[in-house]
C-alpha cells in the first residue's frame, strides 16, 4: 500500500510505501540531523499538519524536553508512514562564515576556485587570479550532515564498510562539484585553472576516499595525510580536463589542511613574537608559534558548541538563541522568531549571565533555589548536563593552550596576538569567553577575530606564488599529543571550575 506524504512549505507531493522512513523522505529538504539519524538529540523535529503517526514514549520524551507538543510534532529520523499525511518543515536559515576579501596574492593569469570544506558547511569562491578578487560566492550545508553532523559519526558511518565510505565520498565530491560548477557558469567564464580545497583531516579523508580506519583508534596516526590531486573527469565534474583539482596536506592528525590555511592567512610563520590561532568550530584546533617554530594541538571541544550533546542544542540556524542581554536576561534569536534551541554562541552568553546573576555556582552547579533548568526563552533552557558539557569542552581548549605554552617554555605576557578563527569564534562576545575560561588572555586587545581563515587562506593557495610559503611552513610546524603531558589531568581538572 501506498501513501501520499505532503510536504510543506515547499508544496511537494511524495509517494511512499506502507511503513517507509520518513528520514529518508525528507532527507535533501532542508532538515536537520545532528545525530546522524539515532534519535538521540530531538533537533530533526517536523509539524505533522494532518493524518496519524505512531509515536513511541522515547520520542515523546525527546520532543517534550524540546517543549514541542508531542500531539502534533514527530521526529523525521523515528517516524514511519502508516497513513497519508501532510508535515510541515521548520525552514530555517543557517548562518555560514564566508570572506569576500581579496587575496594578497594575485598576477597570475585565469580563474581558479577556493574551497572550504567543513564538517557543517561548504563555502566555494571564485577567484579572479589577475587581481585576486572574489568574482562569486557560494555556500551550503554539507550533504553529508545526513549522515551525521560530527566527524565522530560520520567516521563510524564510514567504518560499516566500504558501500558507506563510498556514500560519504560521493555525497560531498558531487556537492562541491555542482557548487564549482555553478560558480564558473555564473562568471560567464571558462578559463578555471585549478580547485583547491582545504578541511579538517576526516573531511580530507572521507573526500578522497582514504581509510577513515586509523583516525578511528589510538594513537590516531594516519599515513594518508599528504596532498592528494584528481582531474575533473575522476570527480565526475562538469569543469575543463586542463583544470586541476587538488586537496591540500594535513599537518597531522586532526589538524587539517584548513589549519594549514589559517597560518599562511594570520601570518604566524613570519611573526617575530609568538602569535596563536584558536579555531573554534567542529574541533578546537590550538596553534602557537613564529617563524622559527609553530607548535599545534586538537581537542574535543566542538559537539557541544554545535549544539551536540545540548539538550536545547542547535546549530546557528533561525530560531536559535544566539545572544543574551546581561542587562535584561532577554536572549535574542537569530532571524527575530520563536525560538527553538540555543546555538554555540547563545550557549556562552547563556552561561556567563547566570554565573553572573549567581544561578550557576563556581564549580557549575545549578543553584538550589532553582529546579534543574533554567529558563532562557520559550521554552529553551539550560540544564545541569549542559553546564557540564561546556566545562568539558571549555576545559579542552583551555588547556590546551596552557600546554603548548609549557611546551614552548612562553606565558600570555609572551604572545602578540590571539587569532580566533572558525564559525563561533566569529559570532561569541570575546569578554565572556573570557571570563568563562574558554579563551586564555591577558585582556579583549590581545585577541583578534579572524573570521573564515581557512577560506581566506585558501584563497591564497590558488596562487602558484603560495606553494613556497607552504613548503617554508611545514618544517616549522609540529603536533603536540596534550595525552602524553604528565600535567594534562591536573590542568583539566582545574580548567573545569569558572
Amino acid at each position: 500500500m501506498a501513501h501520499t506524504v505532503h510536504i510543506e512549505p515547499f508544496d511537494i507531493d511524495i509517494s511512499a510505501e506502507d511503513n517507509a522512513s520518513l528520514a529518508e523522505i525528507v532527507n535533501g529538504l532542508g532538515i536537520d540531523f545532528p545525530c546522524g539519524g539515532k534519535g538521540l538529540c530531538g533537533n530533526c523535529h517536523i509539524e505533522l499538519v494532518k493524518g496519524t503517526m505512531e509515536i513511541s514514549a522515547r520520542e515523546k520524551a525527546l520532543l517534550e524536553r524540546k517543549g514541542l507538543d508531542s500531539s502534533r510534532w514527530r521526529l523525521a529520523c523515528c517516524g514511519r508512514i502508516t497513513d497519508d499525511i501532510v508535515i510541515r518543515i521548520p525552514v530555517r536559515e543557517q548562518v555560514i562564515l564566508t570572506d569576500d576579501s581579496s587575496s594578497r596574492l594575485y598576477g597570475e593569469d585565469g580563474l581558479a576556485a577556493a574551497v572550504d570544506l567543513g564538517s557543517t558547511t561548504i563555502v566555494v569562491q571564485l577567484i579572479d587570479r589577475k587581481n585576486g578578487a572574489v568574482l562569486e560566492s557560494f555556500s551550503e550545508i554539507n550533504g553529508q550532515n545526513v549522515f551525521g553532523a560530527d566527524i565522530i559519526s560520520r567516521i563510524a558511518y564510514a567504518l560499516q564498510g566500504p558501500e558507506y565510505s563510498e556514500r560519504l565520498a560521493l555525497t560531498v565530491r558531487e556537492q562541491v562539484g555542482r557548487m564549482a560548477g555553478d560558480a564558473v557558469k555564473a562568471s560567464g567564464r571558462d578559463d578555471i585553472r585549478n580547485v583547491t580545497i582545504v578541511g579538517n583531516s576526516v573531511m580530507h579523508h572521507l573526500f578522497c576516499k582514504l581509510d577513515v580506519t586509523p583516525l578511528s583508534a589510538y594513537p590516531f596516526l594516519s599515513p594518508y595525510n599528504g596532498r592528494m590531486e584528481f582531474t575533473p573527469s575522476e570527480l565526475g565534474w562538469n569543469l575543463p580536463e586542463t583544470c586541476t583539482v587538488r586537496f591540500m596536506q594535513n599537518i597531522s592528525h586532526f589538524v587539517g589542511s584548513d589549519i594549514l590555511a589559517g597560518i599562511l592567512h594570520t601570518g604566524i610563520h613570519r611573526k617575530d613574537r609568538w602569535c596563536a590561532l584558536l579555531d573554534l568550530g567542529t574541533n578546537g584546533e590550538i596553534v602557537i608559534g613564529n617563524r622559527e617554530r609553530i607548535l599545534c594541538t586538537s581537542t574535543a571541544a566542538g559537539p557541544a558548541f554545535e549544539g551536540v550533546n545540548i539538550v536545547n542544542g542547535m546549530r546557528a540556524v533561525s530560531g536559535a538563541v544566539c545572544r543574551i542581554d546581561e542587562t535584561s536576561g532577554k536572549a535574542e534569536i537569530i532571524g527575530n522568531t520563536r525560538p527553538s534551541g540555543i546555538c554555540g554562541s547563545g550557549l556562552i552568553d547563556a552561561i556567563h549571565y547566570f554565573l553572573k546573576t549567581g544561578r550557576i555556582t563556581p564549580d557549575g552547579r545549578i543553584a538550589d533555589d532553582s529546579p534543574g533548568r533554567l529558563e532562557i526563552a520559550g521554552g529553551v533552557a539550560l540544564y545541569d548536563r549542559d553546564i557540564r558539557e561546556f566545562q568539558l569542552a571549555k576545559a579542552a581548549v583551555a588547556t590546551g593552550f596552557e600546554l603548548l605554552m609549557k611546551h614552548l617554555g612562553i606565558s600570555l605576557t609572551d604572545i602578540d596576538k590571539i587569532y580566533i578563527a572558525g564559525g563561533l569564534g566569529n559570532y561569541i562576545d570575546i569578554s565572556k569567553a573570557r571570563e568563562t575560561g574558554l579563551i586564555k588572555a591577558i585582556g579583549n586587545s590581545q585577541i583578534v577575530k579572524a573570521g573564515n581563515s581557512a577560506l581566506a587562506g585558501c584563497k591564497e593557495m590558488t596562487f602558484s606564488a603560495s606553494d613556497r610559503e607552504i613548503e617554508a611552513i611545514l618544517p616549522l610546524v609540529s603536533h603536540y599529543s596534550l595525552e602524553t603531558d604528565p600535567d594534562f589531568q591536573d590542568r583539566y581538572c582545574e580548567n573545569l571550575f569558572f
